[in-house]
């Protein structure tokens, strides 16, 4: 069985990383700035999953570049105000939170 690839937007702690390489196809964005727009779609292209941060505006468009694999956002911070959850909810993916403690 594959694992699903998901596209994580920045460095997150170590222990979280290591739980998404073990289980996901992680493509993970290293630069030290946060991925531009046209990046963004790019790397999301045929992904399942997304992990990104405040910084990340994610709407219709970019939800669709996956190409309609997306199953899962997950927002690594207290919020969700960058993620377009009504455009989510249409396309049936549900969206999370991680607290950053």
């Amino acid at each position: 069985m594959t694992k699903p690839r998901v596209f994580v937007t920045r460095m997150i702690p170590k222990k979280g990383l290591d739980l998404i390489r073990d289980s996901c196809d992680a493509d993970i964005w290293r630069e030290e700035l946060p991925p531009s727009r046209e990046a963004l779609i790019e790397h999301l292209r045929g992904a399942e999953g997304l992990l990104c941060l405040l910084t990340d505006r994610v709407d219709g468009e970019v939800m669709d570049a996956a190409g309609g694999r997306l199953r899962v956002i997950s927002n690594h911070a207290v919020g969700f105000d960058n993620v377009d959850v009504t455009a989510a909810t249409q396309r049936g993916i549900p969206v999370a939170t991680r607290p950053v403690s």
